[in-house]
């Protein structure tokens, strides 16, 4: 077991204080905070520090609650894994694959021999790609084909497959599937499912989609490098979504995103409440298909994403709702262990062998842009190689 160092994490992290505008990380153990930090500032120009008031976008880290949700409906026996989405949605039987486009520019479709799985839509295979990191995609949106998800209108689930299901991995909007599907489940909007079934009992008060007015001056501004400063990106913050979605909008802080993650190192309680149940979490900490293997993803959108390159040399796949790594990581995450990140540059990781939780919320554009990685990197060997 690694002994966490209060002052290793404190001193790696000071050492990066100036690669990013602002942040907030903790470590947790199973039943207590271990480490808190913040630094620098969620405004630069207001000068506005960050503290435990400080709101993130969490964007894609949205995507273990919803797959959370869809365990807790497996649990009530709505569907298993092997359901196929047509069961619900008998639209999607119509969705193609492309191919590529002809020489007069037009999309060349092939049909899929397989149906998308439940299975498949929480570990990214079932052909369902994004358009920042799929050139198909992103052309279809630039010829006006298809809606762009960053216009958060539902229509972007529209989208074609990529290949036929459960053959390849592909990261991509399959978990904004899952978000409509709890709520044609639940009969609830997603926002309000999981306020009753993982919010309110684990005392989330600071975790949702819809955001007040009178609360966007908590939330940290976005960022992006020039040169030896950062610059404003603007990004709003929601008072009322149109479209919740499964795989990203959530706005969080590390408080109640530990929290959640809480539940996966205590048999699925939290705070005195069963999320799920300790099969439930021994099935999303675990890889669907070890072989079927995380790729290396080109960017389609630079000013958004760097090119998809996670833990560089390591093995990766996907567990229901979970990156897994085969390998530990040069700064010392293990072997094994469960996490993901969010567009903004927020990263989290659940280390089963050493019973922690760690969080680290930034809010820069690119994903993965150099500075946040190195960041996130010195993060990780505070926790373990120092200790």
């Amino acid at each position: 077991m690694v002994n966490v160092k209060v002052e290793s994490i404190q001193r790696a992290l000071e050492a990066s204080s100036d690669k990013v505008p602002g942040l907030s990380a903790m470590v947790s153990s199973k039943d207590e905070t271990i480490y808190k930090g913040h630094f620098g500032h969620i405004d630069l120009e207001g000068k506005k520090p960050v503290d435990d008031n400080s709101l993130f976008r969490i964007a894609s880290m949205t995507k273990a609650v919803t797959s959370t949700c869809i365990m807790q409906l497996i649990e009530e026996g709505k569907l298993s894994l092997e359901t196929e989405l047509k069961h619900f949605f008998p639209e999607v039987s119509s969705k193609k694959i492309i191919e590529g486009f002809d020489n007069k520019d037009q999309p060349i479709y092939s049909e899929p021999s397989n149906d998308i799985l439940i299975k498949h839509l929480l570990s990214h295979s079932s052909g369902l790609g994004y358009e920042m990191w799929n050139k198909n995609i992103s052309k279809l949106v630039e010829k006006g084909d298809l809606v762009s998800m960053m216009t958060n209108k539902k229509d972007f689930l529209d989208a074609p497959l990529l290949f036929n299901p459960g053959s390849s991995w592909e990261y991509g909007i399959g978990i904004d599937w899952l978000g409509v599907l709890v709520e044609e489940i639940s009969g609830l909007d997603l926002q309000e499912y999981m306020k009753k079934n993982i919010f309110d009992p684990l005392e989330m008060k600071d975790t949702g989609y819809d955001l007040p007015s009178t609360e966007h001056a908590r939330v940290a501004k976005v960022y992006s490098r020039r040169e030896d400063s950062f610059s404003e990106i603007p990004f709003g913050v929601s008072e009322k979504y149109d479209f919740y979605s499964g795989g990203g909008g959530l706005i969080s802080n590390i408080h109640d995103y530990s929290a959640f993650l809480r539940i996966f190192l205590n048999a699925g309680k939290g705070n005195e409440a069963q999320i799920l149940k300790k099969e439930s979490v021994e099935v999303m900490l675990t890889s669907i298909n070890r072989e079927m293997k995380m790729k290396n993803l080109e960017t389609s959108s630079p000013p958004l994403t760097e090119d998809m390159i996670i833990m560089a040399g390591i093995e990766k796949s996907w567990s229901p709702g979970f990156m897994i790594n085969h390998d530990t990581s040069q700064s010392g995450r293990p072997e094994d262990s469960a996490g993901w990140a969010g567009l903004f540059n927020s990263y989290f990781w659940i280390d089963t062998q050493n019973k922690l939780v760690s969080v680290i919320l930034m809010q820069m554009l690119p994903f993965l842009e150099k500075g946040c990685v190195e960041t996130l990197e010195h993060f990780e060997a505070g926790i373990y190689k120092d200790s």
